[in-house]
């Protein structure tokens, strides 16, 4: 649920998911990977990048 937000957000904005990882010092498929579990430090930095709150990323 989460990795689907983050890439309804990305698409929405032009913006490669990879382009945001780097952006956000995360390693290449951290998304991806968020499918089964998200680390909560990260997900406010995701938040910020898109000016939303963690908890419109959860859905």
């Amino acid at each position: 649920m989460i990795f689907e937000t983050i890439k309804a957000l990305a698409a929405t904005r032009n913006i490669p998911l990879r382009t945001i990882e780097i952006s956000l010092g995360l390693p290449a498929g951290t998304f991806q990977t968020w499918n089964q579990t998200a680390p909560c430090n990260k997900l406010v930095a995701v938040a910020r990048y898109f000016h939303v709150s963690v908890e419109a990323l959860l859905g």
